[in-house]
């Protein structure tokens, strides 16, 4: 009777120090989006013209949802997970983003792109650690190294990354033209506040 007056309270414990949250990102647009200082999801890759003009086109997700399982006991986050729907990926032109969402990513047919970043992730504001995360990209698992670091303070939970993709290794057909080369690197970076109370 002892032994199982125990197990519950150990139950009972552990599920008041532990729990997962969930939330949810949407913007009207590219400004609204590229605006936010508090919650965004960056892509950027750069473009040479005419093989001698580079700059960099910059991405955002107009929308996107989260979730993870916190331990507010040892005060780490576990199983991050983000989903990010591919016709919600806007670069601020008509042409670039048809190329993406059709040829690129193929939206039809893999409308999601599911982004998991295992724990133990400690949730000590200034200390950035490195992850392997698994990106579920075209239908296709892949490996990502990613940096993150988060902070957790009056119940709100703040988490930033960053991240370097390749076309070639996530298997994204290359959407440049013979004027306009684009770089194999994708850089993604990453903002998420949440209010846990």
């Amino acid at each position: 009777m002892m032994k199982i007056f125990i197990s519950f309270v150990m139950t009972f414990l552990w599920i008041q120090l532990s729990f997962g949250f969930e939330g949810k990102y949407k913007a009207k647009n590219f400004e609204e989006a590229k605006k936010n200082e508090t919650t965004q999801l960056q892509f950027v890759v750069t473009s040479t013209k005419v093989g001698i003009f580079s700059s960099d086109v910059d991405g955002y997700a107009k929308e996107f949802s989260y979730s993870a399982e916190v331990d507010s006991k040892k005060n780490i986050i576990n199983n991050m997970k983000v989903v990010i729907p591919v016709m919600s990926m806007d670069t601020d032109g008509e042409g670039r983003d048809e190329k993406l969402h059709n040829l690129c990513l193929s939206h039809d047919k893999f409308p999601t792109i599911e982004v998991l970043i295992p724990g133990n992730l400690f949730l000590n504001k200034g200390k950035t650690i490195e992850v392997l995360g698994d990106v579920t990209i075209r239908g296709k698992k892949k490996k990502a190294v990613v940096e993150i670091q988060g902070d957790l303070k009056d119940g709100v939970l703040v988490v930033s990354g960053k991240s370097s993709w390749s076309l070639k290794e996530m298997e994204i057909p290359d959407p440049s033209i013979a004027v306009a080369k684009l770089s194999d690197e994708i850089r993604i970076n990453f903002k998420i506040k949440h209010s846990l109370k």
